[in-house]
């Protein structure tokens, strides 16, 4: 269901997918499936119930996303929000109604282009998140180096986790024990 203009909102169900973990990684080095990401959300954030999406329609296919993630939404039992942002300065905004309107305990960035991978967007929703408790799951590890909760990403065809500790900690969250030995800590001091 499509709201006006530049935002989007994608209904659930409350059916939980046995093996979400499954599905068709991308390409080794980049991030996992949608199925995959939220399943692993929902895993590292069991209490969540909505995902914001914060991205830029013009460099991303949407097309064909919002249907796969849509489908995701629907078999791991959350809602995900989309919110489209062209412009630096929008990106404040658009974060702060995820929060304050649609009360997001995950925000996905799935993007890492010139304007998601600036230092002062990337600086502001790593903070931010975190401040609002909000798990930040992030395009890559970089991200996660600098304070993001978690990406997943794609190794080998595996999907693989990195965390920061810190923001974990910060968060109150834990990586469940079926998913340690698989994950990577990042930020552990």
């Amino acid at each position: 269901m499509l709201l006006l203009k530049k935002t989007s909102v994608l209904t659930v169900s409350a059916i939980v997918a046995f093996m979400a973990m499954l599905g068709t990684p991308r390409a080794a080095g980049t991030s996992a499936t949608p199925l995959q990401s939220l399943y692993m959300m929902k895993q590292l954030v069991p209490k969540v119930t909505t995902v914001g999406i914060i991205w830029n329609q013009s460099t991303i296919n949407t097309s064909s996303l919002l249907p796969e993630i849509n489908r995701a939404s629907l078999s791991v039992g959350v809602k995900v929000v989309v919110e489209d942002v062209e412009q630096i300065q929008d990106v404040s905004a658009k974060f702060r109604d995820l929060v304050q309107n649609y009360h997001i305990q995950v925000l996905w960035i799935l993007q890492d282009d010139d304007l998601y991978g600036s230092s002062i967007v990337k600086g502001y929703l790593i903070k931010n998140s975190t401040l609002s408790g909000v798990a930040l799951f992030a395009p890559g590890t970089d991200w996660v180096s600098a304070g993001a909760c978690a990406a997943l990403m794609s190794v080998g065809g595996n999907a693989k986790l990195f965390v920061n500790q810190k923001t974990l900690n910060a968060l109150g969250l834990t990586v469940p024990q079926q998913y340690a030995q698989t994950t990577q800590f990042l930020a552990t001091k």
